[in-house]
């Protein structure tokens, strides 16, 4: 989803709920690139989508530089045959780069949570948002609340509900299961 669509439906979600609205359009697009920037922010806390660098390595002598991506975290560096299944090679890593074994050829894949983008005044709408599907609608609520919090004549509780409701959906799906085994028990 690209922020201009995002702003729509955030629009379209305040005049569905109240069309007497008092701020004007002009003053929401004022703030909007603000309380976008913040919410933007919280919800990639969430999960942001993952994104990836390939590096063709060939097969030859010593070892071959790679500069690492900048990001917030890298989740995983692994190596591919032509066949894209995962091979054992050689490398270590000093500081931002990695240095792989040319003694195959291969492709390394760098898995990383990238740094966000900020979002400001001149961000165009266009700008595909970096979050993942079930996140990427929790932003419009969440910049909708924010929107109404600021006029004391509109209850902005209701979207802030749908938010919070939203979220524990989304939380609920990356709790994790434990189990206790006895040794000895099938599972």
């Amino acid at each position: 989803m690209t922020y201009g669509e995002s702003k729509k439906i955030t629009m379209a979600l305040i005049d569905e709920y109240d069309s007497t609205h008092q701020f004007t359009d002009d003053d929401a697009e004022a703030k909007l690139p603000l309380l976008y920037s913040l919410a933007y922010s919280q919800i990639a806390n969430i999960r942001t989508r993952l994104k990836s660098k390939e590096i063709e390595v060939a097969q030859g002598e010593g070892r071959e530089q790679v500069k690492l991506p900048k990001c917030r975290q890298r989740k995983e560096i692994y190596a591919v045959d032509g066949n894209n299944n995962k091979i054992t090679v050689d490398w270590y890593q000093r500081g931002e780069y990695i240095f792989v074994s040319k003694e195959v050829a291969c492709k390394m894949i760098i898995v990383y949570e990238p740094y966000l983008e900020r979002i400001t005044e001149t961000t165009p709408d266009s700008f595909e948002l970096e979050l993942d599907d079930d996140l990427q609608d929790l932003l419009s609520y969440r910049v909708a609340s924010d929107l109404f919090k600021t006029d004391p004549s509109q209850n902005w509780t209701a979207f802030e509900t749908v938010y919070n409701n939203m979220l524990q959906q989304v939380n609920r799906g990356t709790d994790s299961i434990m189990a206790m085994v006895e040794e000895g028990e099938d599972i």
